[in-house]
């Protein structure tokens, strides 16, 4: 059987690959790593074992993309590159206008909400599929958000976050990304209707379980005005993020108050600095990170409830996790169980398909369901990561 080919636009980036990494694990699938240096995807794809066949390949999406997806023919392409703030969708038309089908990791508000309208009639006129957010959120963060409520008579407040380890590899793009909508208005759910507020300056301290308290602040993603209308949430949805490094966090947070303030415009200058610094605040952190969402409202059973599900990431694992929806997407077109057009990665995953993905790290989740009427907590370890 002749493997079908994937290529990795950002195939050595942060996330990339991870991604390759995960993926090489795969018998029947053949990978093409792009990198725009041809050298550096070499010497990546030797370090990278695994039954499936690596295809470094020299690729700039601004320069001839259609020949070179003429060349290659893949039967899907999947997007790591980043950042998607800002982002046009030439590179994803041209992937559909090769006979392609997508997958991206893209978690940009503005990029997320137009992408069906951009895309639908030309991904079903090829007839392929088109996925965006296929990453942490909103494909990991709407799967937990939609298991966890179903059934539910009704939602009252979202609250997510997710906090990295500190150790955790950080390229350009996350930076680049951060900055970009730091002192700006991020959305947020509230009192049932789309609001804003500013981001990276609004913070609290959480506390996840095996983490310990960490500090997080309101962050830009596509979440609250996703999920508001969708799960009918009547008070509110935030999301939010945090470093382990407080050195970084507040920076960032002081960072945010300036531009919101107006003492400071565009941050990209600051992009090399911060990274050269990392070399020096990243030394006392920890390779653990998690992620935790926190539902309340009233429950099947017409009974009031809160709900929590935490992830935990150990032996830095956690960079991981921004590319299993990913892999589970790709699983669901290989299967050829995917119907063409373009739309959010969630429609097209369930939770026990990003859960199965997780399988070869160390990472586990947990829910623990309070019920306020007899005052007690139950907890419970999720079977596929147990």
């Amino acid at each position: 059987m002749t493997a079908s080919r994937i290529l990795i636009i950002g195939g050595t980036g942060v996330f990339g690959k991870r991604l390759v990494r995960h993926l090489a694990q795969t018998d029947s699938i053949a990978l093409y790593v792009a990198s725009r240096s041809a050298a550096k995807a070499q010497a990546f794809c030797q370090t990278v074992t695994g039954p499936a066949p690596l295809h470094p390949i020299a690729l700039d999406c601004g320069k001839n993309l259609q020949a070179q997806l003429a060349a290659i023919s893949p039967f899907a392409v999947i997007d790591c590159s980043g950042p998607f703030q800002g982002a046009s969708y030439g590179t994803a038309k041209a992937v559909l206008d090769s006979g392609a089908h997508l997958i991206d990791l893209a978690d940009a508000r503005d990029y997320l909400a137009r992408f069906s309208h951009a895309l639908d009639a030309q991904a079903k006129a090829q007839g392929v599929t088109a996925l965006t957010g296929a990453s942490s959120t909103p494909a990991l963060s709407t799967c937990v958000a939609q298991t966890l409520t179903e059934g539910w008579q009704r939602i009252d407040t979202i609250d997510m976050c997710i906090t990295p380890g500190g150790k955790s590899e950080v390229g350009r793009a996350v930076i680049e990304a951060i900055l970009s909508y730091a002192g700006r208005d991020v959305p947020v759910w509230k009192d049932g209707a789309l609001a804003s507020t500013t981001g990276w300056a609004s913070t609290r301290r959480v506390m996840i379980p095996g983490l310990g308290v960490r500090r997080v602040s309101k962050v830009e993603t596509f979440d609250a005005e996703h999920l508001g209308p969708k799960l009918k949430v009547h008070a509110r949805v935030t999301f939010s993020a945090g470093l382990e490094s407080q050195i970084e966090q507040r920076g960032i947070e002081a960072l945010a108050l300036l531009r919101k303030w107006g003492v400071l415009g565009r941050l990209n200058a600051l992009i090399p600095p911060l990274l050269a610094a990392r070399k020096i605040t990243r030394l006392p952190t920890s390779d653990q990170g998690g992620m935790m969402v926190e539902i309340s409202g009233i429950d099947q059973a017409g009974q009031a409830a809160q709900i929590t599900w935490t992830l935990l990431a150990r032996n830095n694992h956690g960079p991981f996790i921004p590319i299993l929806p990913a892999a589970a997407a790709l699983k669901k077109l290989l299967s050829g169980t995917l119907t063409p057009g373009a739309r959010l990665a969630p429609s097209a995953l369930g939770l026990p398909d990003v859960l199965a993905e997780m399988q070869p790290y160390q990472i586990t989740t947990q829910t623990i369901k309070t019920a306020p009427q007899a005052c007690e907590t139950t907890a419970r370890a999720d079977p596929l990561t147990a």
